[in-house]
């Protein structure tokens, strides 16, 4: 990892920006085919409704998301240069234990925003716009207004401001983001009902735990974990029974969603 920290730090700036454009594209592509095969495989466990074709509107949207995405991985390339962000080459159980609590952190950060963005004046500004998707698609993670695109890339940079983090962490956290965004956007619930009872998933996000919050709104704020729902009290009252039921599919519907199970 140092070696590969070493060779970061001898690349030119037009190096970076050209390859996180490319890591961002890849980041698309991955989530688009990889989230139509889980589509596909898991079509007849559908949680949210078919979507329609892809608008115009929403491909502009995914474009502008991977040019200010690379834009902020350019910013923290220039950071780590300058000494303001430190990287540790660590392995083994740092790298865990800091992906954990990089993890823990934005997943914290993020229900914050999330809260401060459905505030009437600021959703209209801004996060109204991820919420017309309501019968969501894999692309729909990159469907977003670029003031919240900058506000995700903003708020994790400031965390790496504050602490020495392992690189291994801050790739492992990248890939952690993009699973848990693709999977919240299926559409579809791939874990079988025997896997969403068990006790860890009372506390790590399922997919039908997001796609809740693009059927209603007020419900289902956090990303990562429910425990800052279930905290302050914006878990959707029928998830668990909607996590326990054999078939969640009446989560197509809001009304359907709170009377399931």
């Amino acid at each position: 990892m140092d070696d590969l920290l070493g060779w970061a730090g001898r690349l030119g700036a037009g190096e970076v920006v050209g390859g996180a454009v490319l890591f961002n594209v890849g980041l698309l592509v991955a989530a688009v085919l990889g989230g139509g095969l889980l589509v596909r495989r898991f079509g007849d466990r559908r949680v949210a409704p078919p979507p329609g074709p892809v608008t115009a509107g929403e491909a502009v949207l995914v474009a502008v998301a991977v040019l200010l995405n690379s834009g902020v991985g350019v910013a923290g390339w220039a950071l780590w240069k300058a000494g303001w962000i430190h990287l540790s080459g660590a392995l083994g159980l740092r790298a865990v234990l800091d992906l954990l609590l990089l993890t823990v952190v934005m997943d914290a950060l993020m229900y914050a925003g999330h809260r401060i963005a459905h505030r009437r004046r600021l959703y209209r500004l801004a996060h109204a716009t991820h919420h017309r998707q309501v019968e969501p698609r894999p692309a729909t993670l990159f469907v977003l207004h670029p003031l919240e695109v900058l506000g995700f890339g903003g708020a994790w940079l400031a965390v790496l401001l504050v602490r020495e983090v392992s690189a291994a962490a801050l790739g492992g956290y990248v890939l952690v983001n993009l699973v848990f965004g693709l999977l919240g956007h299926l559409g579809v619930e791939p874990l079988p009902a025997r896997v969403r009872r068990l006790g860890v998933f009372r506390w790590v996000a399922l997919p039908m735990f997001h796609v809740g919050h693009h059927l209603d709104p007020s419900v289902n704020l956090g990303f990562y974990t429910t425990v800052w729902d279930r905290l302050f009290g914006t878990v959707d009252p029928a998830y668990d029974r909607m996590r326990h039921a054999d078939h969640p599919a009446a989560a197509a519907a809001p009304d359907a969603l709170r009377s399931a199970g």
